[in-house]
Order: structure tokens, then sequence, then C-alpha cells
């Protein structure tokens, strides 16, 4: 049974098999509960979980059955506690997973070769250490939510926290009973954002807040206020006298780039509604920076709003995407460069600043422009509106498969 269990465990914890394990427990789990599968942020959490808790289990299987609770295992949980989510969501989780659990287990015994131990000695080993892999993983995941909630317990981070909720939510304080509790001035134009780390890691909060000091300071502010809203999301708000100028933030693109986080931001607004308004926006971008197929380290949402609204449709979407820039689709480089230069004229209807943006002349940017028309079959001034939309469908999602 041992060399049978360490040759099944390196077979187990190759990608695909994981990744099978993982979209099957998964999909069980967002389908009967709401919780998670309505918050893409939780439902990255539960996926980076779902495979971390696998490949504990298969590491096991050659360690002397020994089980080690993993970093990424635990920040469903630390979300979950953070959000102020109740336990019993996490409890649904695991109570929900275990039957499939098991019967992806049984599908493993049933594929088990000749030259495999018999079925019945499989069955009860398997069986018993995923028995105990799950009960061991709900008792690690309830301590660290418990932990986590008394973390979070600190009288100054629960102040602002519940101010913040309160003024998110359908009975906001005052503007000044507000202000005061979180020093931030409500008075003002409020600009929101959100800072996405790509995983959890002691040092990570620290590295969300380093992001969101600098979004701040472009912005034309020291600080911004801000709150931990899950192992790897920040929420950023920064109070300004006057409406900021979001042209100012494209140069830290190449920064977020580098320290690999994203940043969406909302559109300034001014007073309490401004704040709600702006916090809406920048988390609409987020889900749709999410669903992106090429990551884009800064998403504005009034860049995107467009997309953010119609993201829903995607069939009908990419049909339209097809219809209207297809010519223009291809992993031919020269393809590439007419859509940005494309995608940036009509963003500015200026021939001088599309040059300057994109760094070439404007003789570069005319005559693009021009080869562009012509596979379109007309100028960019009819249908301007649906082509910029499908290009920057393009930018975010990948061209559609049926395109040329």
């Amino acid at each position: 049974m041992t060399a049978w269990a360490k040759n099944f465990g390196k077979k187990a914890s190759q990608d695909t098999l994981v990744d099978s394990f993982a979209d099957r427990i998964n999909a069980v789990i967002l389908k009967q509960v709401p919780e998670i599968a309505d918050d893409p942020v939780l439902v990255q959490d539960l996926h980076c979980s779902t495979r971390a808790e696998w490949r504990e289990f298969v590491a096991s299987l050659s360690e002397d059955h020994r089980l080690v609770r993993p970093g990424q295992g635990s920040d469903l949980a630390r979300t979950l506690a953070r959000r102020g989510l109740d336990l019993g969501i996490l409890l649904k989780v695991y109570r929900v997973a275990q039957q499939s659990v098991f019967q992806f287990l049984t599908e493993v015994i049933d594929g088990a070769g000749e030259d495999a131990p018999a079925r019945d000695e499989i069955l009860v080993f398997l069986w018993g250490l995923g028995g105990q892999w799950m009960a061991d993983a709900v008792e690690s995941l309830i301590e660290t939510y418990y932990e986590e909630r008394q973390r979070l317990r600190d009288d100054a981070v629960i102040r602002r926290a519940e101010t913040i909720e309160a003024l998110l939510g359908d009975a906001p304080p005052s503007a000044d009973d507000a202000t005061r509790l979180l020093g931030h001035p409500l008075s003002h134009w409020q600009t929101a954002y959100v800072v996405r780390a790509p995983e959890a890691g002691s040092s990570t909060t620290e590295a969300m807040l380093d992001v969101a000091n600098a979004v701040a300071q472009a912005l034309g502010t020291s600080r911004p206020l801000t709150m931990v809203a899950g192992s790897r999301d920040l929420w950023c708000w920064v109070a300004t006298p006057h409406e900021p100028d979001l042209a100012q933030l494209p140069g830290l693109a190449s920064a977020l780039q580098q320290a690999g986080m994203q940043a969406a931001i909302g559109r300034p607004g001014p007073g309490i509604q401004g704040f709600r308004a702006s916090h809406a926006e920048a988390r609409a971008a987020e889900n749709l920076a999410l669903k992106a197929a090429h990551g884009r380290a800064l998403v504005r949402y009034d860049e995107e709003e467009l997309l953010v609204l119609v993201s829903a449709q995607e069939t009908l979407m990419r049909r339209m995407v097809a219809r209207e820039v297809g010519q223009l689709c291809g992993a031919d480089k020269n393809l590439a460069l007419l859509r940005e230069t494309v995608l940036a004229y009509l963003t500015t209807l200026n021939i001088e600043t599309t040059a300057e943006r994109l760094f070439v002349h404007k003789n570069t940017v005319r005559y693009r422009i021009a080869r562009a028309e012509e596979l379109l079959g007309h100028p960019l001034s009819q249908r301007s509106t649906q082509v910029e939309l499908a290009l920057r469908w393009v930018s975010l999602f990948g061209a559609p498969s049926d395109t040329p």
C-alpha cells in the first residue's frame, strides 16, 4: 500500500488532476453556497484554497500521512472573517464538499490498475485518510477564522470598519460624524479604488498599502482611507478639495506591473454619495478585470463603464466584436498596433494627442488610422461608439475565436 500511495501521490499532484479535482469540487460548492458564488473575490479564494487543500492531501500520501496546513488553504477563512460573514458559511463549504470529495476518491479507487492493492484495502486507506483530512481542515480553519476575527477586534480597526460599512449601507451616518470617526473629510471629493494582490502572504497587506499610498499621491493627497476587505483586497478612498485628474494615473501602471498588483479606480464624486458611488464603480471595475484574459494593472471605471454594463451579455458582445472589428483582430503584431492606435484616437479624437500618448510620429498615427479604416470598410467617424467598445473588449478579453 505504501508504494501505491506514493505513486498515486505523485500523479495526483500534477496540475491536470489538481485542476480536475478543484473544478469539480468548486462547481458543487458554488452551486450551493451563493454567498461565495456571488462574490468574485471569494470565488478566487475558494479556487486557491481547494487546490492547496488537495495538494496538501496528496503530499501526505508520500510523507507518512502527515497533514500540514497550507497558507493558501486558510485564505478563504480569513477573507470570510474580514468580510464579517458568518462561520456557518465556511462550515457549509466543507459540508457541501465532503460528499463530492469522497465520490472523487471512490472514482480514483475504481480506476486503480490491476497491480494495485485490493479495492477494499485502498477504499479503507483513502477514505480513512480523507476523512481525517476533512476533519483536520475544518478544525484548523475554524481556528484561523476566530484568530482573524480576534485580530479585527482591535478598537481602532473595528470603529473604522464599522463606520465604512455604515457609509456603504442603507442608513449612512452624517458626514460630520463619519468624518470625525474616520479622520477623513467626507465633504470633499471622494475617489475610491480597490488594490488587489496576486496572492496572499505575510507581507501582502503591507505591499497593498504601499500601492494605495502611491495612488493617493498621484491623485494629489498624502494618504488614503483604507479597509482590508480580504486576503488579497484593500478598499481605499482619497479625499481632495477639488475633483482630481485621473489622467495622472496611467504613469502608475508600470510600477503596479512590477509589483504584481492591480488597482481598479472609480470615478470621483462629491460627499457621501461620491464615497458610495465611486466605491461601487471601483468594485465593478475590479470584477471586470478579474474576468479579463489579459491582466491589466490599472483599470478605470470611467474608461470601461460600457464594458461593465454589457459584460454580462458575453455571447452577444463577442458577436458584436467579430462584426465591428473582426478585420482588426488576429495575432499579427501590426494588427495589434492598429487596434492600439484606433482605440487611443477614439478616446482622444486628436491626432497629436494620440501620437504623444503612443510615442510615435503624427504621420504614423494617420497611416495606421487610414489602414484601419481600409480594413473596417468605413471611416472611424461612422459607428465610432461600437468600434471603441469592441476594441476595449478585445484589449481586456482577447479576440473572439471566430474572428479572422
